[in-house]
């Protein structure tokens, strides 16, 4: 049998080879999927619960006009709320065919959704002896999807203190030009080096020398960035802290497309 015959020969079991493999990383992918989907219902159901009790609480310590009481609750039900309100968007990520995200774009105060998700990180900023900083105008309206700026904010912010515990953290949010905003996080923590820059905007990724997490954060945040037409980037080097810059247009519904997870 000469060269030509044996490759032409051995074409189809390449081929059956490849095809095995591809609808086993498929078959992978949707466990992964469903695990997502999975875990945030068990996670989203006893914290509605609790969610339910603690609002309960608030409104009978209001009419008991027990105020130091009231602030404390009232602050317990922020970060509940907060809690479910993430599980409920990973248990919609976790449905999602081909995790395709469209927003639901409404009148938005970007600076306000800042100073709330700020106020409910503080407590736990100051356990992980950080501070927290913000730069901001008293108001930044446009059009977005709500929940997905507490989500975007929320995991940007939760990340700096979780990788820049001890040091100062600035957030920072301004108008750019006259048809973007611009959102900034910085830390001064361990840093990212140039090789997990990309690698850590992909689903289940982790940094090499800090594994801690699920490794879904910043896939979520990059694929509702990108659904509402806009960018993340980050600057950062090892051991010199990193800096996430996100950039969104004013109003959505111009720019609104489906994401595609590129994984």
């Amino acid at each position: 049998m000469s060269g030509d015959t044996r490759l032409q020969s051995s074409l189809p079991d390449n081929e059956a080879r490849l095809r095995a493999r591809i609808a086993e990383l498929e078959q992978q992918l949707r466990a992964r999927d469903e695990f997502l989907s999975i875990a945030a219902h068990e996670l989203r159901n006893p914290m509605h619960s609790l969610l339910l009790q603690v609002s309960a609480a608030v409104q009978v310590a209001r009419q008991q006009q027990v105020q130091p009481l009231v602030r404390r609750l009232e602050r317990v039900q922020q970060i509940v709320d907060r809690y479910v309100k993430r599980a409920s968007l990973l248990l919609d990520v976790g449905r999602m065919n081909a995790t395709q995200m469209r927003p639901h774009v409404e009148p938005v105060d970007f600076a306000a959704v800042v100073r709330e998700v700020v106020e409910s990180y503080a407590p736990e900023a100051v356990f992980n002896r950080s501070s927290l900083s913000v730069k901001s105008p008293p108001t930044l309206c446009g059009r977005w999807d709500r929940l997905a700026l507490e989500q975007i904010v929320s995991n940007l912010i939760s990340n700096a203190i979780k990788f820049g515990a001890g040091a100062p953290i600035d957030v920072t949010l301004t108008a750019a030009q006259d048809t973007n905003v611009q959102f900034e996080v910085r830390d001064r923590g361990i840093g990212i080096a140039d090789v997990d820059q990309e690698r850590i905007f992909g689903r289940f990724e982790r940094l090499s020398n800090h594994p801690a997490g699920a490794g879904v954060g910043l896939w979520l945040v990059r694929g509702l960035v990108e659904s509402h037409g806009g960018s993340i980037a980050v600057h950062s080097a090892s051991a010199q802290g990193a800096t996430f810059t996100v950039i969104l247009p004013l109003d959505a519904d111009s720019q609104t497309q489906v994401h595609h997870d590129p994984t």
